[in-house]
């Protein structure tokens, strides 16, 4: 097994670390831990009850796997799980899952800038990026390829949806539909993330519709169900208008217009 290992660090014998693996000065790892192929470790970090898939970086002083922030919460088997060449940057805080079997998990090929907090039972896609200070709260969904702007705080339970960004410093209390931009205190609708659109190649007709459909959602004055059945009726309901619609329909606690 190829592995650098700093003569500073303390391995717990049942870790499970695979070809390849860098580990940094006096960092720490559990008996929990299972680090993928190619992953680096820096230091002062500490990483246990927590899957780590191959290619991960994870920055100086970050703690993965550590208890969730819950009074009186009893021990349970819980996990961190980390999707491939996800990058960690330092002075971070990522929870494990209050419940028994189950994991906070963030996506493949997420970027999670420094000294951000992402609390207990989170749930990350893919290519998610949270800018730095951003604190997440417990339960939050955030979709693939979202954007979380610098020190903006997100309220338990939140959902926010494919391809959105939430400015920084805002304060959202409610779900954030897929393709919104939304910023301020509290957080409110600014428009669509046209940025996403070019990136991921969303084509031509698709942000046609998605505008006809934000309009009828923030700018109309129609209630929320008066400008869900306009979109069905006026709009082709179909990929990401579809997703859109299914997200607001879900929503439990009120959407960010």
């Amino acid at each position: 097994m190829d592995m650098t290992i700093h003569p500073t660090a303390l391995i717990d014998p049942q870790a499970r670390i695979d070809d390849n693996v860098a580990i940094g000065p006096y960092s720490v790892i559990g008996s929990n831990a299972i680090i993928g192929a190619g992953c680096e470790i820096g230091s002062h970090v500490f990483l246990d009850h927590a899957k780590l898939s191959r290619g991960c970086k994870v920055g100086s002083h970050t703690a993965i796997g550590s208890d969730p922030q819950i009074y009186d919460w009893k021990q349970v088997e819980s996990w961190v799980e980390i999707g491939a060449g996800t990058i960690v940057n330092e002075l971070t805080a990522i929870h494990r899952s209050m419940y028994e079997g189950k994991a906070t998990i963030i996506g493949a090929g997420c970027y999670i800038m420094t000294q951000t907090h992402v609390g207990h039972d989170c749930k990350l896609g893919e290519g998610v990026t949270v800018t730095t200070l951003a604190g997440l709260s417990g339960h939050i969904e955030i979709g693939d390829n979202a954007v979380i702007g610098g020190a903006a705080g997100i309220h338990q339970f939140v959902r926010i949806g494919e391809m959105a960004m939430v400015g920084g410093m805002s304060r959202v209390v409610q779900d954030v539909a897929p393709y919104f931009m939304v910023a301020g205190v509290p957080a409110k609708a600014r428009g669509l993330n046209s940025y996403a659109f070019k990136k991921y190649g969303t084509p031509p007709q698709e942000r046609k519709n998605l505008k006809k459909a934000y309009r009828l959602l923030v700018r109309s004055k129609l209630s929320l169900s008066g400008a869900m059945k306009k979109i069905a009726d006026d709009i082709p309901v179909e990929g990401a208008v579809a997703r859109l619609v299914d997200f607001v329909r879900e929503a439990k606690g009120g959407v960010t217009l």
